[in-house]
């Protein structure tokens, strides 16, 4: 191939050199092309690596976890534990009660989906008994994709939040909070569960809390399941319950006022699961709800000690009498139950059963049930809260979806006839506005009255004068 040389004495092909010259300006010649070149890839350079190092950056940051699934990743600051099956012993800062919370966590498979398994009365400080006495995360098997989170403590708890100290430590007890908002956002973002894709589930003590936090979280949670629990407890009865397990188990004498001030204030009826439950309808929510017969099974018998058996009876027959209650009182709400049979003494063994059976039922209401995402709240001219107000406005919609929509047929022509203009008998007669009833999204509560003054919300076309309360809706953003 013809060579030539260029200005640096180097050999060059022909056809570069006849190429180079094509396009070459007369004006400007080669040798003043050198700089500009260098000037220009130099740019070119220091750009591409600002750009890579801030996309780094960038990327580093944006997926720092908030991975959902990889359940053998390690997440920072968490161990292993050694109940295996992939569990994590995390600590979680509560800012509520200014200290960490070890939360035993073992991720999905890939899903936002996450189940909330909270301790009974005598909960350890170390693990949760959802990794000993059941092997929860064998049961929740990675089949079910779903995040296990299994808080460590609470003891005497009750779940809630605390409004004094509890026992002679004057400890700050505020697990609502803590379950509620602290605890979804750092799974959020190390774990991707999702704030509003989950399931609790609760035993023994935490039976009644577990239904009381879903009645009062529906965003978060869709459905509950509760295991041998105690739920009449706004009585006299129900808080002699309260007052003698807190005494006996963590010495908790002041809980009896501590915890929701004193027995038969508006705190203890607020946390009853029992006279919230028709929340549970009007959120949509599910209910999984179980309990032994107290009659104790060969393997119960073999493995607890003669006054161990006595307190398994006792506490079980007492929690079956509470769970009927709590059934009679779903049912007449309205809201959604599904009742699991069961048998045995208030034990592990009894539980361990009552999570299998209910596992799928568990997980299917949260790959199917869509979150609660949107409140209807109805008040009044000043802005304020109606109490009672979402019912009054449903059963005010469906007596005006009962009534007859248009006039009459006995009712003379003349009625209709006689709003037309003077002059305009051969117009097409035209009808008096009527005024559109606007349904709210929530549903009739169980002990709302239909002879109570109803509100209703009128359309803005309408010629009559809405009247008030109206209704207004809330949203939330849509869950992921």
């Amino acid at each position: 191939m013809p060579s030539s040389f260029n200005q640096f004495g180097h050999s060059v092909p022909a056809w570069k050199v006849v190429g180079e010259a094509r396009h070459a300006s007369p004006e400007a010649p080669r040798r003043r092309r050198g700089p500009r070149v260098l000037v220009l890839g130099a740019i070119v350079a220091v750009l591409s690596i600002a750009l890579t190092a801030l996309s780094s950056l960038l990327f580093s940051f944006g997926t720092a976890g908030a991975v959902a699934g990889q359940p053998d990743k390690l997440r920072p600051g968490c161990t292993w534990d050694s109940s295996a099956y992939y569990v994590q012993n995390c600590q979680v800062w509560s800012t509520s009660q200014n200290k960490y919370v070890m939360v035993q966590i073992r991720a999905s498979e890939g899903s936002n989906r996450g189940v909330y398994l909270l301790d009974g009365m005598r909960a350890r400080e170390d693990r949760s008994a959802w990794t000993t006495d059941v092997k929860a995360a064998q049961v929740y098997d990675r089949s079910t994709d779903t995040t296990l989170v299994m808080p460590v403590g609470g003891a005497s708890s009750f779940y809630t939040d605390w409004d004094a100290g509890a026992g002679d430590k004057n400890a700050t007890i505020k697990q609502e909070t803590f379950l509620t908002d602290e605890l979804p956002a750092y799974l959020a973002e190390n774990f991707g569960v999702s704030p509003s894709n989950n399931a609790i589930i609760g035993l023994s003590m935490s039976a009644g809390p577990a239904v009381t936090l879903a009645e009062r979280h529906p965003e978060q949670f869709k459905v509950v399941q509760a295991m041998s629990g105690y739920y009449q407890t706004d009585n006299p009865v129900g808080a002699l319950g309260v007052f003698a397990s807190q005494t006996l188990v963590s010495n908790y004498t002041n809980g009896i006022v501590n915890m929701w001030g004193a027995p038969g204030s508006s705190r203890w009826t607020e946390n009853d699961p029992s006279k919230n439950v028709s929340k549970l309808k009007d959120n949509g929510q599910v209910l999984i709800i179980s309990s032994g017969n107290g009659f104790l099974t060969p393997g119960e018998l073999a493995k607890l000690a003669p006054q161990d058996q006595i307190s398994a009876i006792a506490l079980e027959m007492l929690s079956a009498v509470s769970t009927i209650l709590m059934q009679i009182q779903a049912a007449q709400s309205g809201a959604n139950v599904v009742v699991l049979p069961n048998y045995g003494g208030h034990t592990w063994e009894n539980w361990g059963r009552a999570l299998r059976d209910g596992r799928d039922e568990v997980t299917q209401t949260l790959r199917n049930t869509p979150p609660v995402t949107a409140k209807t709240q109805v008040v009044d001219a000043a802005g304020g809260e109606v109490a009672g107000g979402t019912a009054k406005a449903t059963n005010a919609a469906l007596r005006a979806a009962d009534e007859p929509s248009v006039l009459p047929a006995d009712v003379p022509a003349t009625t209709e006839s006689s709003v037309a203009p003077s002059g305009a008998e051969s117009a097409t007669p035209t009808e008096s506005p009527v005024s559109a009833t606007s349904t709210p999204s929530e549903t009739t509560g169980a002990d709302a009255e239909s002879t109570e003054s109803t509100p209703t919300s009128t359309d803005t076309s309408a010629t009559t004068t809405p009247t008030t309360p109206t209704t207004t809706t809330t949203s939330t953003s849509p869950a992921r």
